[in-house]
């Protein structure tokens, strides 16, 4: 109907938990009747379609009210009789019976079905005569497993109608059954602002910040249907960082422009003077703006239109827009010159929202009291964490304010509000103006900063350590540099430590931001993240966490973006379940408003569930991230990201869309002048090596990151040693063992599980490349326990790969398919088909089955496959004997031949080899 027929279904685990309990209530022989009531968009239909493929073999029967069919009488039964078993209800209603009789029968076929959910969407547009049969259908279920399901919207106008049509709503009959013992009530709320960054995202709509996911939630109150127009027509920045109303959607707004124009003219008139106003507005506050000293009958026309409503307990004195899209609407069809003149007479009004009023006037000129005012609420904004609305506050400080001296202050604060918020795209644009600005800690800081969004570290550290040596020493040639300028320039310079790997850096410029102290919520915020990651990658992270320990309760100094780096932390050192608990927290609380300046967490958080296995939701999380950077133009995010999406891709399988990241990578990481970027870059390569199996492209990656990261925190990555895990591969064994000798000398001492396991499995493939298999089996066995007890299921499986062939070359062949099997059952539950392809490569080298039945069990007599199923229930060989009616003898026979032949040599290795490969 508006372009987009069916809304994507993201999240609603709540609604679906509800109708699985009703469902199982009526599969008890209880029947039930639940009302699914939301608004037009909000995703009913989509709820029901989902929740039916919960239910697969259950009889459903779908019918759907019709707005242009009211009149037609029995339409919905009609469609319900064509598809039940028994032609009585067709029958029935072909005599035209009276809806008692028509209803009676209809309840003994739904009863009569075993097993049924019967459905009714659009059941508000049901015609009258259907629906009066079916609620004395639904009165009369009680024992039967039934479910119907009555999906309606809340009382309101047919699409396109006028304020004298009449209302689509169901019989207030139906609340009562609702409310009964056997009726359940299911209200379809909005999607939340976090469940609106996954929308965007399976949308193709990846730019969309959390700040904008809250914006957009703002206008939409979720509607995942209202939200997908908006996504496609709006420009995304347009959502991240604007302010005031969103335009509505085009194809949405028929029936308000219906209802507004069948409105007297000057109900149209106060109405449109009240959206200038705001959603929610004052019966005074209209009064003076309008002109119209009553405006009591056009606001009671519009109420009756649907337009607005009055707000309850203010005696008729506040009102308020009936939804965000009437507003919208009303707002934009008023036309920019009435709109402007009517925003300068509301500013004249005075109250909290004068100053917007008088921006909103401004028409592009210059005013420098406004432009004062403008920079009071922007430093306001900025001080309460309402990042975004502080960078639009401040950019229109500078573009009222004509050239001078003033103008240069409000612009440096623009340009450094922007970057904090995230908006590089438009920071850009001024940053000729701030590089012509006069020289001094202030304009160094500021032009440092946005150099090093930009991607040139080399030059932004120079500006950055010039800004520190000056700062706080000519405060009266620079008397409009912040007071903790200090602290600011210190945070940058750790970061810019992250970003070339110095460590010494990282700790003492960390240190220092934090120790210069600052007012700031933001800024302190950033310096803790910047010490925490400092202290981290300069293998301090346990003192990092220390210090962290608080930073997801509200009011912690480290800010959201401290919860962040404890996420981080806690991936690089094996916390999974904290990491992404950390990280997911993070992610909604921005989406609920709080300031989140890390544009990395996204990707982290698809790391973590990448490391997990979740490999649907990493790269959910890593479209994100980089669609986030993209969108905003943080040029020096790029190659982290782009690898980090690289991860899941290849290990998925997905070749082209992984080599386009890596490719992105590689070109990114050197104009950014970044040794972590150059090693994330190689680090996308060897994921796509070490997926596809392509051990020499693994070793020129492995070069690659060992040239640029020697990271003192071994946890950053998964790869390990893995110059030594490529030159074992490739049978340089001399080579791989001075390797991995070079790595675990500097990283085994830190602990890390995962660090360990990689050594572990490196170690078994050397002794494999030696021939010792039996060594190689029990390395690998020490490695598989460090992966189960991080949680790394796809590494669990690439051991097990390692283990296959040393047991295939030690002749335990049965041994071999198990761990085989257990390896392709793993990546298949990840969905990492990159991996299965290998298993299934090997399986055929080694001529090991994974499709049939056991291989090393098909083997064995029929006799013998007896006896191994009484060892596996755990009988003894006396019970074993009596059940067979032999001598014990014959058992320990008939063992000793099972177990030569599946190379065992005790019941323990025998269920061993036998048990289900999936645990």
């Amino acid at each position: 109907m508006y372009g987009r027929t069916s809304p994507l279904f993201i999240g609603r685990k709540r609604e679906l938990d509800f109708l699985g309990e009703a469902w199982g209530e009526a599969r008890r022989r209880d029947a039930r009747i639940v009302g699914i009531r939301g608004t037009s968009g909000i995703g009913k239909t989509e709820l029901v379609e989902r929740f039916l493929r919960t239910v697969p073999g259950v009889r459903t029967v779908r019918a759907f009210g019709d707005e242009d069919a009211l009149a037609h009488p029995w339409g919905v039964l009609e469609q319900i009789a064509e598809q039940l078993p028994t032609p009585v209800l067709a029958r029935t209603l072909a005599g035209q019976a009276e809806a008692a009789f028509i209803g009676q029968a209809l309840a003994a076929e739904f009863a009569a079905a075993d097993a049924l959910i019967v459905v009714v969407d659009d059941a508000h547009c049901g015609d009258r005569q259907s629906m009066a049969a079916l609620r004395l259908a639904a009165r009369r279920l009680r024992n039967a497993q039934v479910m119907l399901l009555v999906v309606h919207q809340a009382p309101g106008y047919a699409t396109g109608a006028v304020p004298d049509a009449p209302r689509l709503e169901l019989h207030e009959g139906w609340s009562r059954i609702f409310d009964s013992a056997q009726g359940r009530l299911l209200q379809v709320e909005g999607l939340p602002a976090d469940d609106l960054v996954r929308l965007a995202v399976a949308s193709g709509h990846d730019g969309l910040t959390p700040s904008g996911a809250r914006r957009l939630h703002e206008h939409t109150d979720g509607n995942a249907l209202h939200s997908l127009l908006l996504l496609d027509q709006v420009e995304m920045h347009s959502i991240n960082f604007g302010n005031g109303p969103l335009p509505a959607p085009r194809g949405m707004t028929q029936a308000v422009v219906a209802r507004l124009a069948s409105c007297e003219r000057r109900t149209r008139e106060v109405v449109g003077a009240a959206a200038v106003l705001g959603r929610r507005f004052g019966l005074a506050d209209l009064r003076a703006l309008s002109g119209i000293a009553d405006a009591t009958t056009p606001l009671a026309e519009a109420v009756g239109a649907g337009l607005v409503k009055e707000i309850p307990g203010t005696a008729g004195q506040e009102f308020a827009f009936t939804t965000l899209l009437v507003w919208d609407r009303i707002y934009y069809d008023s036309g920019v010159e009435r709109r402007r003149a009517l925003h300068r007479s509301a500013a004249l009004l005075g109250g909290p929202g004068a100053l917007w009023h008088g921006i909103a006037a401004s028409g592009g000129g210059t005013d420098g009291e406004l432009a004062a005012l403008a920079q009071e609420e922007a430093q306001s904004l900025l001080s309460r964490g309402r990042l975004p609305l502080a960078a639009v506050y401040a950019r229109h400080a500078v573009e009222l304010t004509p050239p001078g001296p003033d103008r240069v202050a409000r612009l440096l604060t623009a340009v450094e509000t922007l970057l904090v918020s995230g908006d590089a795209t438009v920071a850009r644009r001024y940053e000729s103006e701030v590089l012509a600005a006069p020289r001094g800690p202030w304009r160094d800081y500021v032009a440092g900063y946005q150099a090093l969004i930009s991607g040139r570290v080399a030059e932004a550290k120079l500006l950055l350590v010039q800004a520190l040596g000056a700062a706080g020493r000519d405060s009266e040639e620079n008397p409009h540099a912040p007071a903790d300028l200090r602290a600011r320039v210190a945070a940058q310079l750790a970061i810019i430590g992250v970003v070339e790997i110095s460590y010494p850096e990282m700790v003492e410029y960390g240190t220092a931001a934090v120790a210069a102290g600052s007012h700031e919520p933001w800024v302190r915020a950033f310096a803790w993240f910047a010490q925490s990651l400092g202290w981290t990658l300069a293998g301090r992270a346990e003192e990092a966490l220390a210090s962290l320990t608080d930073a997801d309760l509200p009011g912690s100094v480290a800010g959201l973006d401290g919860l962040v780096a404890r996420g981080m932390i806690r991936l690089w050192t094996d916390d999974l379940e904290g990491a992404s608990t950390d990280l997911r927290d993070s992610v909604a609380r921005a989406t609920r408003g709080e300031a989140l300046r890390v544009g990395q967490a996204l990707g982290f958080l698809g790391e973590v569930e990448y490391r997990r296995g979740r490999l649907d939701d990493a790269v959910q999380f890593t479209r994100l991230a980089v669609g986030d950077a993209e969108e905003n133009e943080r040029v020096w995010d790029y190659a982290l990201l782009h690898s980090l999406a690289c991860f899941p891709r290849a290990a998925r399988g997905e070749w082209d869309l992984a080599r386009a990241h890596a490719r992105q990578a590689a070109e990114w990481a050197p104009i950014v002048e970044s040794r972590v970027s150059l090693a994330y870059a190689a680090g996308a390569r060897a994921s796509i090596a070490q997926a596809q199996g392509d051990v020499r492209r693994l070793l020129s990656a492995a070069e690659a990151i060992e040239s640029h990261y020697d990271s003192l925190e071994p946890g950053t990555h998964l790869f390990g040693p893995i110059g030594a895990d490529a030159l074992s591969q490739l049978g340089r064994i001399e080579e791989a063992e001075d390797s991995l000798g070079v790595f675990s000398d500097r990283a085994a001492s830190s602990g890390r599980r995962s660090t360990l396991m990689s050594i572990a499995r490196v170690r078994g493939q050397i002794a494999a490349a030696r021939g010792d298999h039996a060594g190689a089996v029990r390395e690998c066995e020490e490695a598989l326990a460090l992966a189960r007890e991080v949680g790394l299921p796809i590494e669990a499986g690439r051991i097990d790969l390692v283990m296959t062939r040393s047991q295939h070359a030690r002749g335990r062949h049965a041994e071999a398919e198990r761990l085989l099997r257990r390896a392709l059952v793993a990546f298949n539950r990840t969905g990492a088909a990159a991996y299965a392809a290998l298993a299934l490569k090997t399986a055929e080298e080694l001529r090991l089955s994974v499709d049939g039945p056991n291989a090393a069990f098909g083997n064995l007599t029929r006799a013998e496959r007896e006896v191994v199923a009484m060892v596996c229930e755990g009988m003894t060989t006396r019970q074993i004997a009596q059940k067979r009616s032999v001598v014990i003898s014959t058992v320990e026979t008939q063992l000793n031949r099972i177990y030569a032949k599946l190379n065992v040599t005790n019941r323990i290795e025998l269920r061993a080899v036998l048990s289900d490969p999936e645990e």
